[in-house]
């Protein structure tokens, strides 16, 4: 794990952020989802992650409704903030479920939940880049500690095999994710 991670998924994030259209109704990979209620998510995620960060825990009520979201140029606000958040002194570890994680992990965490679901949001952005390679890769090697195969559901589908040997293709079929047809 690299102390860069975070900030290479942030920034792949808000590369794909500016090629979402207005039109916040379109489809996701993320089953049941429109583009709306995952930036909501994504938006949930960078409050959580900049709320560990702060005040080192995470308070998460799971089931809690969602709020609603903001827009593109919110979320963009929020991950330019959690950027701050990160290169400022941190705690060496947070809270989260009751039990103390290392803020690096925090991180990695993050990185992989924000990559992902930044590329899910390409889904509606078809012109946005894909994730980057060296990332992509960095994510692979984390990704069987996070998101170990055995109770993963409804979190993430069963790996699936990768389409081909790139980078990017096998750390979508891990999680379970195909490329979406543009």
């Amino acid at each position: 794990m690299t102390d860069d991670l975070l900030e290479r998924a942030v920034a792949y994030l808000l590369a794909v952020l500016p090629d979402i259209g207005p039109d916040l109704s379109a489809p996701t990979p993320c089953r049941g989802w429109n583009t709306r209620t995952l930036l909501a998510h994504v938006d949930e995620s960078i409050a959580a992650l900049r709320e560990g960060l702060a005040g080192g825990q995470v308070r998460l009520t799971p089931g809690a409704p969602m709020p609603n979201c903001a827009g593109t140029l919110h979320i963009r606000s929020r991950a330019e903030a959690l950027l701050g958040d990160w290169a400022n002194e941190r705690p060496e570890s947070v809270v989260v479920f009751d039990k103390p994680v290392s803020a690096r992990v925090l991180g990695t965490v993050g990185a992989l939940e924000l990559t992902i679901h930044a590329w899910d949001l390409t889904a509606a952005a078809p012109a946005a880049p894909p994730i980057p390679d060296r990332l992509a890769r960095q994510l692979l090697n984390v990704a069987p500690k996070l998101v170990p195969v055995a109770d993963r559901w409804p979190l993430f589908a069963p790996p699936i095999e990768p389409p081909t040997a790139a980078p990017t293709d096998r750390l979508l079929a891990y999680l379970g994710r195909t490329r979406p047809p543009h």
